[in-house]
This record gives C-alpha cells, structure tokens and sequence, in this order.
C-alpha cells in the first residue's frame, strides 16, 4: 500500500448490536482519512442496520445472512464485495463493538506504509483503558515485555512508537492491503466464532509482513448483557468453540508457530472461569480431542452439536 492517501474500505460484521453499530459508524464518519466505502454483514438482519448504513459517511452496502454464519464468514463475503465493487488499496477488517478516534485510522495506514507492511494491527482496549487484548510481537524478548503493561500507555513506555512484527493477532481492528487478500484468500468459514481471525492473521505473517503499533490503541466495548443467565449460557459456548480452534490451531495450523505453549493455559481459564465439573471436564476434552485429534474447528458437526445441547 503505497498512496499517500490509501483508498480504504470497512469491512464490519455485526448481530443484533444497532447501538454499537451506529458508535462505530459514527466514528469512521468523524475519521481524518474517511474510507472509501463500507460493507457490513448483517447476520440479524430486521432493517435496522439498512437504516443505519448512512451514518457512516461514505457508500455503505449491507450483505444480510439470517442464519448467523459467524464473523470468518461475515468478513470473507464481506471482502469479497469490498474487492469487487469498491477496488480498495486495503481493507479495514472491524468487530461491530470497536470506536475508532478520528486519527486512528491515517496513524495506521501511515505506519503501515512506512514499515513496507501488508497487515497492521492496534492495541485494544477496555472501557476503563486497560489493555484488553494486543497482537503477539514476533520477536520472543517482547512477547514477555509486552505481558508487563496493564495498559496502552505502559505498552507504548516499553515497546516504543516503531511497528513491531507480530505472529497473530486478535481480528476486532485489522487493517489490511488488498494485495495481500488477494494471495493469502479469506477468513475461513468452519470456525463458527473465536480463533477465525487468528488463523486469518497467522496466514497473512506468514505471506507477508504483518506489523503493530503501541501509537494506537482502539477502544472493545461490547455491550452489557440485558439478561444474566442468556449471557452466561453464551459465554460458555463461546469459551468451548475457542477452545476447540485453538486446538485445531495449535495441531494442524501451519502458521501457528508457539500457540501450542499457550493451550494449556487457556484450558486453565475455562475451568478458573467456568468452574470444574463433571459437565465442565467433559467438555473440554470433547474439544480437545475434535480440535486436536480430529483436526477439526468448532464450526463443524462436534462443534455444532455441544452449542446445541440443552444442559450447557
């Protein structure tokens, strides 16, 4: 990505999140590098993300898909109509809960320009400007200095303004060059949710050079759940299909490199956070064995089938 001013398209996808919707919306019409346009995939649709599309201040095209694929497929059609019909120099890839400031989006693409990169990732942050998630430095000295900083300010302190090669990334804020899209494909659709964009992310570092920086940090603000027991009920079948990509990841990705290291800590939480039981074993184990043994990510038959029972 070479202009000076790159042409850039977003690429959102989104699910029954109007209020954080229109935030986002709003905010990249509010951006000093305004995009080229915009596709959001609505997988709820009800004609309220059509109603909000004009806020974001460019052509805004919704792809709408009631059955809720999960966002690798949400971002890979939505790729592919950005491709066709906008010709971007480069894709804003964005979780429908994300905010961005007004400068984020020149500060990326410039620092994406002048690492020669094709792939450039923020940090993220929470609602109380911690750091909630940040991509995984390639050199393995500032995978741990960068465990040290609780917040974007303490990772910019240690890591310093250069962009800095990273091996995966979280998939909320993601800015990549078409080109590169083009060679490397698109997400992957059998992920169903949690572990799409960091396959996506470790196929595009391993293709090209795919950087971050410490001068962007980008606000994760989902909403609050309306409804305890629904939202509990959703976390432990999000923790259970991260569980089983992350274990088809660490056994069968090419791209995964260390991610193996970091598996039996993620199993860890999931019992810290769902607790230990009977149910709580079983199920992880069925994700260990179908994402590790049988090589396959949560959005196949086992995956599909522990998100339907009716005792989780």
């Amino acid at each position: 990505m070479s202009n000076l001013h790159p042409a850039i398209v977003a690429v959102i996808v989104t699910h029954r999140r109007p209020a954080e919707l229109g935030r986002l919306l709003d905010s990249l019409a509010a951006s000093d590098l305004r995009p080229r346009g915009c596709v959001i995939a609505d997988h709820a649709p009800d004609g309220t993300t059509q109603a909000l599309a004009s806020r974001a201040g460019c052509e805004t095209l919704v792809l709408e898909d009631p059955s809720n694929p999960g966002p690798g497929l949400g971002w890979a059609n939505g790729a592919r109509k950005a491709l066709a019909h906008f010709s971007p120099d480069a894709i804003l890839f964005l979780d429908d809960d994300v905010v961005l400031a007004p400068d984020a989006l020149s500060v990326l693409a410039g620092e994406m320009r002048r690492a020669g990169a094709e792939v450039m990732a923020p940090l993220l942050e929470d609602a109380a400007g911690h750091l909630w998630a940040f991509p995984e430095p390639e050199p393995p000295e500032l995978r741990r200095t960068i465990r040290q900083a609780r917040t974007p300010g303490d990772a910019l302190r240690l890591l310093g303004t250069e962009p800095i090669g990273f091996c995966w990334c979280t998939g909320a804020c993601v800015l990549v060059d078409a080109d590169a899209i083009r060679r490397a494909g698109f997400h992957r659709p059998d992920f169903w949710m949690l572990g799409e964009d960091l396959e996506y992310s470790m196929r595009l570092a391993s293709r090209g050079k795919a950087v971050f920086t410490c001068r962007v940090s980008v606000p994760h603000l989902p909403p609050e759940p309306a409804n305890a027991e629904a939202a509990r009920q959703s976390d432990y079948r999000k923790f259970c299909s991260l569980l089983q990509n992350l274990s088809f990841l660490a056994f069968h990705s090419p791209h995964s490199r260390h991610l193996k290291r970091y598996l039996p800590g993620n199993f860890r939480r999931f019992f810290r956070s769902q607790g230990v039981s009977v149910r709580t074993v079983r199920d992880a184990l069925h994700c260990l064995w179908h994402g590790a043994i049988g090589g396959r990510p949560a959005g196949t038959p086992p995956g599909t089938a522990l998100r339907a029972r009716n005792d989780i």
